[in-house]
């Protein structure tokens, strides 16, 4: 029994010693102040942007990140426990890179869960995911990133896609929006196999999905595969225009390669249109994939079938017509196959929407495709390639031009932190999307500099009605202008509705504005608006907005915009514009000036 406890004394004394020893070897290296163990506890400066106390070993380990390596040194050390639940097999990321740094080895433990997901996942290779803007939800019209892990098998449906959002159950769109700037949420990391995240995004809401893949090798992607471990179920407060989804898939991959700096790239806010930029301009991208949205793809099929074929769509989409009795003697053998293969698509994405029940949607569908296999193979619908997101124009603006009033000639020196407006080229964007956020505009005329405009929040989503969707088009601005009345600056809010026709190229609209101004004069007023766009091409792009608004309390205004774009590449172009607003006089203004990004 003595020689027993000796042995017990004796063990826990080279612990003792060896955890010591390995402390201070960290301490000499100064690991602690290291790029890597700064990004293994997301820690941009001496503090972790975690949020949840179980991330951390010390209690003090949020704001002390030599002590958190401290204890996590004395946890890795620790025999008595190495169970699924203990720091050995819960902190694999900093296990490995301590090993590295240390030269030494912890042994081993009893991981059985970590184990078994590497295994299901196969981690080979990693893919960055960009879903596009969803165009009716503003706290969606960014887009968004996330990452997928891919594994070697050839369907990338069953890879893992890593997202990080909110939790919430909000349904209030204002409340969410509202709370998401503000920091009021909870932010998690999830894990989830791919074909989930397409539903949702493609499928559900209708958005482009753009695929980058990732050139990090197989030892770069287990680092990151270590580290999305360590994250699971562990929170940080999300916001909206910085620590948001983009910006913690900027963490892993830093993780991975500790040599890219892209969260360098940003400052007061992360969009994701961006931070895909940002891995090209890292280095990091290689081959770029397009997965069309239904909604794209049944477009795609309006744009090639005729009258007669697209009556049959949803003729037999609805039901009216069965599919076995579907007559395709009038059409050609290729139209008849595209009408049945639109059909079914339509049938999906009406149940999807939840306007047929689940049996109509079983039912119909399989007649569908049985109706189609019958007719054999034929040409696979040709979907065209949109502009990719990272070509688009950068996010922040600054403008300058110079500007010919009635009574005045400014310098007009602007600057809007984000994003687009649908008076710019739309190459890498949504056409018809237009999302502001503090666009400023200053006068300078001779010795007087004056506030031309202020707009807080101004956004539209001129959607065009097509035989197969018959989406409303909106638009609404929050700020302060000079159109109302002799130049003075007043507060407008305006919101309205409409509808619009068109396709990507050229559309037009018809909108119901009504707004209330505040100021020098407070007035009410109702707004009928038409307006149309054209892409033409090489970057160029013209816009006319037309509005006539029936006031409570003053004169009735007429106003009408036109501008004219050309941007030489996402870094700059050209713009020149001419207003004329016809109220109590009238008053006609030009600009000519250039658009810088960065």
């Amino acid at each position: 029994m003595p020689f027993l406890l000796l042995i017990c004394v004796l063990s826990l004394s080279l612990y003792a010693v060896t955890t010591d020893e390995l402390i201070a070897q960290a301490h000499t290296q100064k690991l602690s102040d290291s790029r890597y163990w700064h990004l293994l506890m997301h820690a941009p400066t001496d503090e972790s942007e975690i949020d949840d106390d179980t991330f951390f070993l010390s209690p003090e380990g949020k704001h002390n990140l030599s002590a958190e390596l401290d204890a996590t040194l004395r946890y890795l050390t620790d025999e008595s426990n190495r169970s699924n639940e203990s720091p050995f097999c819960r902190f694999p990321a900093r296990r490995a890179w301590l090993e590295q740094e240390l030269n030494t080895s912890f042994g081993e433990g009893e991981c059985s869960e970590y184990d078994q997901l590497v295994s299901k996942m196969d981690p080979q290779s990693v893919t960055l995911v960009f879903p596009s803007a969803h165009i009716n939800s503003p706290a969606s019209m960014f887009g968004h990133t996330f990452l997928r892990i891919d594994s070697s098998m050839e369907s990338r449906l069953m890879s893992y896609a890593i997202n990080y959002a909110a939790q919430t159950d909000e349904t209030s769109g204002l409340r969410f929006a509202y709370k998401g700037v503000l920091g009021g949420y909870y932010g998690y990391y999830s894990m989830l196999p791919y074909y989930e995240k397409l539903k949702e995004y493609r499928d559900s809401e209708s958005r482009d999905v753009w695929e980058y893949d990732l050139n990090l090798t197989h030892d770069e992607v287990m680092a990151m595969v270590r580290h999305i471990w360590e994250l699971q179920h562990i929170h940080s407060w999300y916001y909206f225009f910085d620590e948001n989804c983009s910006y913690h898939m900027l963490w892993l991959t830093e993780i991975a390669r500790p040599t890219v700096r892209l969260r360098d790239q940003f400052f007061y806010y992360v969009i994701p249109p961006d931070t895909v930029r940002a891995y090209e301009e890292e280095g990091l991208v290689g081959e770029k994939h397009f997965r069309p949205s239904k909604r794209t793809k049944l477009l795609a099929y309006e744009a090639n079938l005729s009258p007669q074929g697209l009556y049959a769509v949803k003729a037999l989409s609805s039901g009216e017509i069965n599919p076995a009795s579907f007559n395709n003697q009038k059409n050609s053998p290729q139209e008849s196959r595209y009408i049945l293969e639109a059909a079914a698509e339509l049938v999906e994405y009406e149940y999807i929407e939840r306007k047929i029940s689940k049996e109509e949607y079983t039912s119909r569908y399989h007649a569908l495709l049985s109706q189609r296999a019958a007719l054999g193979s034929g040409d696979i619908l040709n979907v065209p390639l949109k502009s990719n997101p990272d070509s688009a124009h950068r996010s922040a603006r600054v403008s300058i031009s110079q500007g010919w009033y009635e009574n005045r000639s400014p310098l007009l020196i602007g600057i809007r932190p984000a994003f687009h407006d649908l008076g710019e080229d739309d190459t890498g964007h949504l056409s018809g999307a237009q999302i502001e956020f503090l666009d400023l505009l200053i006068g300078v005329d001779q010795s007087n500099v004056r506030l031309e405009k202020l707009s807080i929040l101004s956004l539209a989503s001129i959607t065009p009605v097509t035989h197969f969707f018959k989406p409303f088009s909106w638009r609404m601005k929050s700020g302060w202008d000079r159109d109302y009345a002799d130049d003075r600056l007043s507060f407008v809010t305006r919101v309205g509705a409409g509808a619009s026709v068109g396709n990507d190229q050229l559309f037009g609209y018809v909108l119901s504005e009504p707004e209330v101004r505040l100021g020098f004069h407070a007035d009410v007023g109702l707004g009928l608006t038409a307006g149309a766009a054209i892409n033409w091409g090489n970057r160029m792009k013209s816009h006319i907005d037309t509005s006539y608004i029936f006031y409570l309390d003053g004169e009735d205004r007429s106003r009408i915009m036109i501008s004219q774009g050309w941007q030489w590449s996402p870094l700059g172009g050209v713009q020149c514009s001419y207003e004329g607003i016809d109220q109590d006089y009238r008053e006609d203004r030009f600009k000519l000036g250039v658009n810088l990004y960065f």
